[in-house]
């Protein structure tokens, strides 16, 4: 179903509040963005410091690189307004898109997306990565999942918009920081989502890591070949779901291979 003009309208206004952008800079950004096909934008506006540069991917060029507040929020916004560029079209309509909304970067192919948090929050509308730690942030659902090697943990962002990190210790997560529109926001200022952390229809991967407990796929021992081949197969969804890796697939579904 495509957006209609009311609606876009609307999603605009809303990211001038969340982002401190004047609904001028917002609409200057959204018209570059669609000139770039949602691909890329070539903007310059005096609430962005001047010209400016986006790639869809991790390209991103202003005259002022140092400011990472304002560098993360331009960079995020393009990021919004590419997903709400892509709502307002038709999938599959001819000249729209270059590429895979779903490809990382600038490569052609689909990467499927690991969907580490809670399925119940949807899509994220920011994600990023330091070191071993990997967030994702869910606007409509005002919370914050955080990956750190095998451990995710939830929080609350009340009405705070992610737009990356500023700084990170790995190890402890006390000493994250994440900018905002309106500044940096140190980790430790948000509350966690403990009521989400025991929802069993939560994130699969978060919950099994929390309570030692592993996949259903992994709790059966397969003892003929039919089992051993429906067991690969369970695998195989739990690896197109996000949780597992493709090197924990792999291992698994070579572990269950030698067994036939």
């Amino acid at each position: 179903m495509t957006e209609t003009a009311a609606d876009t309208n609307a999603r605009l206004a809303k990211f001038s509040r969340q982002y401190g952008f004047s609904e001028d800079a917002v609409r200057h950004l959204f018209e570059a963005v669609t000139q770039g096909g949602g691909d890329m934008a070539m903007f310059d506006h005096p609430e962005f410091h001047g010209p400016g540069q986006w790639m869809r991917g991790g390209l991103m060029m202003t005259t002022t690189p140092g400011d990472r507040v304002l560098n993360n929020a331009i960079e995020s916004l393009c990021n919004r307004l590419s997903a709400l560029l892509r709502a307002q079209h038709a999938p599959g309509q001819s000249g729209y898109r270059r590429i895979s909304p779903e490809a990382r970067a600038w490569d052609t192919s689909v990467s499927p997306r690991q969907r580490w948090w809670p399925h119940e929050w949807g899509d994220p509308v920011a994600t990023g990565h330091t070191d071993d730690l990997a967030y994702a942030f869910f606007d409509d659902a005002a919370r914050m999942a955080i990956r750190s090697g095998d451990q995710v943990d939830l929080y609350k962002t009340a009405d705070h918009c992610i737009t990356g990190i500023a700084q990170a210790q790995q190890g402890t997560s006390a000493t994250l920081v994440f900018t905002t529109p309106f500044g940096e926001l140190p980790l430790d200022e948000l509350a966690r989502c403990d009521d989400d952390r025991n929802n069993p229809a939560g994130n699969a991967t978060a919950t099994e890591h929390r309570s030692g407990e592993p996949a259903a796929a992994e709790q059966a021992t397969p003892q003929s070949s039919m089992e051993i081949l429906e067991a690969i197969e369970k695998l195989g969804a739990l690896h197109r779901e996000g949780v597992l890796t493709d090197d924990e697939f792999n291992a698994k579904k070579q572990a269950l291979l030698n067994r036939l």
